[in-house]
């Protein structure tokens, strides 16, 4: 009988015997891993319903976003209208730095928890929160006010992370809302308002020192921004559709490019 003769009959049998283990490993390796002490009966538990059951679930459909599956069990507190100094602006930033006291403002929400005073120096270690802050230059210009929960993401995340024991910030950068100075188109003296607010949320006693940044299109360059800036308080960022190399992009050879000035004035 030739080779040839002998490679016709034997490769087939290899094959087909290869594709019944492939076929079989997987129950093999069940008895396997029960002989071998592995418990495979134990149930992982979520804290979602089963998926059978999740089509019986109320969800909202009425308003411009999403909800958390379960509500948190926070109140939320009225509203806090904050001046943040920073003190890194100099008069050769001219505007608020020539005339002193450059400022960002922000609106602060808390959750109001049984039992915790955070209007007090020493916070219990139980009571402190993180927050969440959404940094752009659009509060009061167009848009609602930093004090208002904004539609535009704001109110998403006052509604949602509150009640669970979040606080959130709504941040005009410089030269919009009630911040003051001159605006700087994604620049450093804007950088530097953003790592003051990032820094007073993460110091604060009520705080647990861990700030969040998030935001979409300019409100998502900004989170890009606070990284860049070195704030120790700065533990996530959250950016949608914003822009990493803001100052490589919009400033070139010290000025700002054609699109900056309308954008400048557009915003």
């Amino acid at each position: 009988m030739s080779s040839h003769t002998l490679q016709r009959g034997v490769l087939p049998r290899v094959v087909t015997i290869f594709l019944v283990l492939i076929l079989v490993s997987p129950t093999l390796s069940g008895c396997l891993e029960s002989e071998s002490g592995i418990d495979n009966s134990v149930e992982t538990t979520h804290w979602l319903p089963p998926v059978e059951e999740r089509s019986e679930k109320e969800y909202r459909n009425d308003d411009v976003f999403s909800r958390v599956s379960i509500n948190g069990t926070y109140d939320t507190g009225e509203v806090q209208s904050i001046f943040v100094p920073v003190p890194s602006i100099t008069a050769s930033d001219g505007g608020a730095g020539f005339t002193g006291g450059a400022e960002v403002h922000l609106g602060l929400w808390l959750p109001e928890k049984e039992g915790c005073d955070l209007t007090i120096s020493e916070v219990l270690e139980e009571c402190k929160v993180p927050v969440i802050a959404e940094i752009g230059p659009y509060y009061d210009d167009g848009d609602v006010d930093a004090l208002t929960p904004a539609d535009r993401l704001g109110r998403f995340l006052i509604e949602n992370y509150v009640q669970h024991g979040y606080g959130v910030a709504q941040v005009s950068v410089f030269g919009t809302g009630q911040s003051n100075h001159c605006m700087d188109l994604m620049g450093h003296d804007e950088q530097a308002g953003i790592k003051a607010a990032v820094d007073w949320l993460g110091t604060q006693s009520w705080s647990n020192g861990k700030v969040g940044a998030i935001g979409k299109s300019y409100d998502g360059s900004t989170p890009w921004n606070a990284a860049a800036s070195g704030s120790e308080y700065l533990a996530t960022i959250v950016p949608m559709s914003g822009l990493i190399g803001v100052h490589d992009l919009m400033w070139r050879n010290g000025s700002m490019e054609a699109r900056g000035a309308i954008m400048h004035n557009g915003v």
